[in-house]
């Protein structure tokens, strides 16, 4: 996820003005809070 985020940073970079540009940063900035998200949290305990 850490890639795609910073791929479609790139792309909106590249892109600079438009809707496409803005498309691609609201991804990256999807793709970085999942990647965040996954990395910050605690392991699921079975239910005893």
């Amino acid at each position: 996820m850490l890639l795609a985020a910073g791929v479609a940073f790139w792309k909106g970079w590249e892109l600079h003005r438009g809707h496409s540009a803005v498309a691609a940063y609201g991804l990256g900035a999807l793709a970085l809070a999942l990647a965040v998200w996954h990395l910050t949290r605690k392991e699921r305990r079975p239910r005893a």
